[in-house]
């Protein structure tokens, strides 16, 4: 982490510690406006640590549930507010022609974390359907099917809810044949028992090289519009002489 995403970080931290929701999602929304941080950045670097250290706190007893959902909405507020961001990304990125639907399993309710591996995605240029909270098994079928998708993602935020994951997964890959199925979450942090590594979503190492296509492309449209700016400016120099050759030819 960069010196200067550390200073964010702790920005954002110290308004979320005084309950000043604005000031940290301004702090955050314009870093990124001002082009002093991306979004991949600012998710890896900044909110996914925040989210970690704010249940980290709440699970050791120094933060209360209010806390720990008032700190949950404002980075939802940074999450909504940036998503142009994502967008203009998302276009300047070449499509991998792949796509996933992302889903919480029956009661799970922490969809926060699985809305940021959406972006993730999507900044890949991967389609992207995120269907969010305490979604019914069929329902996530339905829809996989539906959309024709190539992968579906699980989240799963307590070790408690792994038995149930675990049967949700092998279901889904009964109904879906040829359909990757992967999870991920917080509960993943602490154990791992009974799951295979091609399960568990390592999402940096699949969107590897996508986002370095992504940011190769971002550079080239950079670019091209560095370019087109230049030669505008020099038609606009060359319009005044141009202008008067043609006086004096009249």
């Amino acid at each position: 982490m960069g010196e200067d995403t550390e200073g964010l970080r702790r920005q954002v931290a110290a308004a979320l510690k005084e309950h000043d929701r604005a000031t940290a999602v301004r702090t955050a929304v314009e870093a990124v406006s001002s082009g002093a941080i991306d979004v991949p950045a600012l998710y890896r670097e900044v909110l996914v640590p925040l989210l970690h250290e704010t249940g980290d706190a709440w699970r050791a007893g120094a933060t209360t549930v209010w806390e720990e959902h008032l700190a949950s909405q404002a980075v939802r507020s940074i999450v909504e507010l940036v998503y142009p961001a994502v967008l203009r990304s998302k276009a300047a990125s070449p499509p991998t022609g792949r796509s996933v639907l992302l889903a919480c399993p029956p009661e799970e309710a922490h969809d926060l974390g699985l809305r940021l591996v959406a972006d993730r995605f999507d900044m890949a240029g991967w389609t992207t359907y995120f269907l969010g909270a305490d979604t019914p098994f069929d329902e996530i079928v339905d829809a996989a099917r539906a959309l024709g998708v190539d992968a579906v993602v699980l989240s799963s935020s307590t070790h408690f809810h792994l038995v149930a994951l675990r049967r949700h997964v092998d279901r889904l890959r009964a109904e879906l044949p040829g359909v990757d199925v992967w999870v991920g979450g917080p509960a993943f942090a602490v154990a791992r028992s009974g799951w295979r590594d091609d399960e568990v979503l390592d999402l940096d190492a699949l969107l590897s090289d996508a986002d370095a296509a992504a940011a190769a492309a971002r550079e080239d449209s950079v670019d091209v519009a560095h370019a087109a700016d230049e030669a505008e400016a020099a038609d606009a120099a060359d319009a005044p002489h141009e202008a008067g050759s043609e006086e004096q030819k009249a």
